[in-house]
């Protein structure tokens, strides 16, 4: 009897439905399909089987059921051809009417179909050990089932742009191993490989596609990053609507930690979360969840369980460890999933300050912020690419020579208008977005390129001031870069001065010392920028091997109207000289402010009382008139 690939074919359709049944389903289309695709397999071979069965032992007294059993067996082929096509649609048309369209025409025309196969005259014969089925009816059943096969392949190949391309190439593979088949059980009767190669395609599809547990995470057992891109998507295209929350727990843990604390804390979360009805919880990191509400009716209240759990589960969830909670009520405020995503990242970061509230409803007015801060995102892109960064210089004036010697190198972005964009809009967005070290490597090319070829030297210049962001002092590649941009232009590294601040140097101190060390050694020098704000202590200077520390505007204008800071300023520039550093004072802007300045022994003085930043061609003029130059042609 020709059945054991048969026999084989449905023991591993068998075993793979059972295992996909262990892990719940996000119910995807895709899902759905599979399902469908793997039920209709089944009942092929098992059919396939019982018609070898039924003509080996019943054709010589029940010839007419056993033409019955083989129609049923032919009718299967078409439906799983049917169904391959279905389970490809569900991937580029899921959530449109075309889908239903395909559906409802391919059920009628499977009907029809198979009142054409059971009203054309079957062949069966048998010859020993060896039957099989020939003749009118299985001609048509080949026609009708390559007719979906070929419909098959030509979607997927139009449609691959809009599916997943795995799948692209996953559905080729299966329609080609089952073309295949049906051409050699056509050429020979007496192999039957057709429902066979099917299954073998379906195990296929199931590792490379259908897999449930690559929607799962191994640790926790909740839905993984993938799961939830794919349930959003589903979600946004049926334009059905929902809630969505984020959990954060704020372990503070030591790096020795990291790892199996997280995982213990997401371990025990999954254990003790109490089922929910309409929710979904999807684990985006070690230390963060995802939780999507269906039922909108009682979000309100489901969303108050789950914070009144984490909550009252703090000793099991991480002991004293704060949640941080981020709550979309409405999914609709943003336009698709890959926004959606973007938003509660963005809320993410926006919450760096849990000291008044762990709890962060978003609103209209913050979606809005982040869809204006994601254009200026775009603008400074475009801006990068299409040249249109510029660096303004201001001029800082040296008590002892009594003129400019040095300049801070300021950022300016063009719009493509051809107007200033103000820093302050764009620099947060450079410095949130990581765009800062590309932003920082554009204007250290500007200076340097600026001081070379124009021979600043001879304008009395010592050397430029270019500040470093925090993420730049903590980019391990920033010696190398910026080494790279200098021996480009040939620039003596003693006319660079690069700044740093405190926030810089607390953040990424390992690495800002050893691109420090790194830049030192090649001779580039360092000051320390707003010396006055935030956490500001001597420490700082006596760790950082700096030559020159700088006052911030603020501290420097409370010189003016506050004795406690006239106390605190002075000791703190009697200390600082007693280390044999330089002192530059920013934000001076009269007269009388400079001459304070100049009588402390400040060593250099920066303030609109002189200029304010300027543009190339305006800051070399400043120059020839200030400095009282005679420039050479270079």
């Amino acid at each position: 009897m020709n059945i054991q690939a048969q026999v084989c074919g449905l023991i591993l359709l068998v075993i793979m439905f059972l295992f996909y049944k262990r892990y719940e389903s996000l119910r995807l289309a895709t899902q759905i399909a599979f399902e469908a695709l793997l039920g209709g397999m089944i009942l092929c071979v098992f059919c396939d089987m019982l018609s070898i069965w039924a003509i080996v032992r019943l054709l010589l007294d029940y010839r007419g059921l056993v033409q019955v059993i083989c129609k049923i067996y032919l009718i299967t082929l078409v439906l799983v051809g049917f169904l391959g096509l279905l389970y490809e649609c569900a991937d580029v048309y899921e959530g449109q009417k075309a889908y239903v369209r395909i559906a409802a025409a391919g059920s009628i025309l499977v009907a029809v179909e198979s009142g054409v196969i059971v009203s054309l005259p079957l062949g069966i014969y048998k010859m020993g050990r060896v039957v099989y089925t020939a003749g009118p009816s299985v001609l048509a059943t080949y026609a009708f089932a390559g007719s979906f096969v070929i419909a098959n392949v030509i979607v997927t190949i139009v449609k691959r742009r809009q599916g997943n391309p795995r799948r692209t190439h996953v559905i080729l593979m299966w329609m080609g191993m089952w073309a295949m088949a049906a051409l050699v059980q056509f050429l020979n009767n007496e192999l039957l490989l057709v429902g066979y190669a099917g299954a073998l395609g379906v195990l296929v599809i199931f590792f490379r596609l259908e897999n449930p547990e690559y929607l799962v995470d191994r640790v926790s057992g909740l839905f993984n990053q993938d799961a939830l891109l794919l349930y959003a998507k589903r979600l946004y295209r049926r334009k059905q609507n929902f809630s969505l929350m984020s959990i954060w727990w704020n372990l503070g843990i030591s790096q020795a930690d990291e790892g199996a604390k997280e995982q213990a804390v997401m371990a025990a979360f999954a254990q003790r979360l109490p089922k929910l009805p309409d929710t979904r919880v999807f684990k985006m990191a070690d230390d963060e969840v995802w939780m999507i509400f269906e039922d909108l009716d009682h979000v309100g209240d489901t969303v108050e369980q789950v914070r009144n759990y984490v909550e009252y589960g703090r000793r099991e969830l991480g002991g004293m460890a704060q949640a941080v909670f981020t709550y979309l009520p409405d999914a609709s405020m943003v336009g698709d999933y890959q926004e959606m995503v973007h938003l509660m990242q963005y809320a993410r970061w926006k919450s760096t300050d849990h000291s008044v509230s762990n709890f962060k409803q978003v609103d209209t007015d913050f979606v809005e912020q982040m869809r204006q801060e994601k254009s200026m995102e775009q603008m400074l892109d475009d801006a990068m690419k299409e040249g249109r960064i510029e660096v303004f210089y201001q001029p800082i004036y040296s008590t002892r020579e009594k003129k400019f010697t040095s300049a801070e190198a300021l950022v300016r972005m063009r719009d493509r208008e051809g107007n200033l964009v103000p820093p302050g809009m764009f620099i947060p967005v450079a410095e949130g977005s990581g765009k800062i070290l590309k932003l920082g490597e554009i204007v250290f090319d500007h200076v340097c390129r600026f001081f070379t070829s124009e021979s600043l030297e001879q304008y009395g210049m010592h050397y430029i001031e270019v500040n470093l962001s925090v993420v730049q002092c903590g980019y391990s590649d920033l010696a190398d870069d910026y080494i790279g941009i200098m021996e480009k232009y040939q620039i003596n590294p003693k006319y660079i001065n690069l700044e740093i601040t405190e926030s810089a140097s607390m953040a990424a101190k390992k690495t800002l010392l050893e691109n420090m060390r790194r830049l030192m050694e090649y001779g580039v020098y360092f000051s320390l920028d707003d010396f006055g704000t935030g956490q500001s202590n001597l420490n700082y200077i006596v760790d950082m091997p700096v030559n020159i520390v700088k006052f911030d505007r603020e501290m420097s204008q409370a010189f003016f109207r506050d004795e406690k800071a006239k106390y605190v300023m002075n000791a703190a520039m009697q200390m600082i000289h007693g280390m044999k550093l330089k002192i530059v004072s920013e934000g001076i802007e009269t007269e009388d402010q400079y001459l304070a300045m100049e009588e402390l022994s400040i060593d250099y003085i920066q303030g609109y009382y002189f200029s304010q930043p300027l543009s190339e061609a305006k800051f070399l003029t400043f120059l020839q008139n200030n400095n009282d130059l005679i420039v050479k042609d270079a």
